[in-house]
């Protein structure tokens, strides 16, 4: 449990002090969320989940190469966009996306036959899934601090990297995942009964961005682990 608490700490540590590296994710967020209430659309908020993950590219490379290449942390959004490494990352960023969204639609046709027919029966079903889905995730999802180091590995470089600590890993990251989940529900769910929206709204952006930089400080640390062995 060491490695969460000094992601918490980091996370506190970076937010101090490279505000500017973050600021343009407030206010892409705090836009989005006010179009995706205008705009309810699914693939409305699927368009702006993706643009998301090239906005927040500048902080989640900055974060990995202070973690694992000690360089100095930035303050500055646009000071990596020129770099090769950033190409990487965005190119693996979107390759890890598309092959999350793949190996989940085949599970769903490989295990369909399995599914009872009764929708209240099928829900347990869907969460195994998305827990076994996490557990695949976090065997994968290593491409991207290499990405940000200027390193391309696929899928197959990052299980095999994960091979000997896979449940360590996967129990140290859903422990980040599931309280930022169920906070997260809670705000919506409070968001629609009271009437203070613009505060929740307000806590949802900070929680959002405060989930960026500790999960990704808590994957760089376990990388450069992997790294050290």
């Amino acid at each position: 449990m060491r490695i969460i608490l000094k992601s918490f700490l980091y996370s506190f540590y970076f937010i101090k002090s490279s505000w500017k590296e973050y600021a343009p994710l407030a206010l892409y967020l705090f836009i989005s969320q006010f179009l995706i209430m205008l705009i309810q659309n699914i693939f409305f908020v699927l368009l702006f989940f993706v643009g998301y993950l090239v906005i927040s590219a500048p902080l989640v490379i900055n974060i990995f190469r202070n973690i694992i290449l000690d360089e100095t942390v930035g303050n500055s959004y646009l000071s990596c966009i020129s770099k090769s490494y950033t190409k990487i990352f965005i190119n693996r960023t979107f390759y890890l996306l598309f092959s999350v969204i793949g190996i989940y639609i085949l599970h769903v046709i490989v295990l369909s036959p399995f599914f009872p027919e009764n929708i209240s029966s099928l829900t347990i079903y869907l969460y195994i899934l998305f827990i076994y889905m996490i557990y695949i995730y976090s065997r994968i999802l290593f491409i991207l601090p290499a990405a940000a180091c200027g390193i391309k590995k696929n899928l197959k470089d990052s299980y095999v990297l994960t091979k000997n600590r896979s449940l360590k890993t996967y129990f140290l990251y859903i422990s980040i995942i599931i309280p930022y989940l169920l906070i997260n529900m809670s705000i919506s769910y409070y968001s629609e009964i009271l009437e203070i929206k613009e505060f929740f709204l307000f806590l949802a952006i900070f929680l959002q961005i405060f989930f960026t930089i500790i999960s990704t400080s808590l994957v760089g640390y376990i990388y450069k682990g992997f790294k050290g062995k």
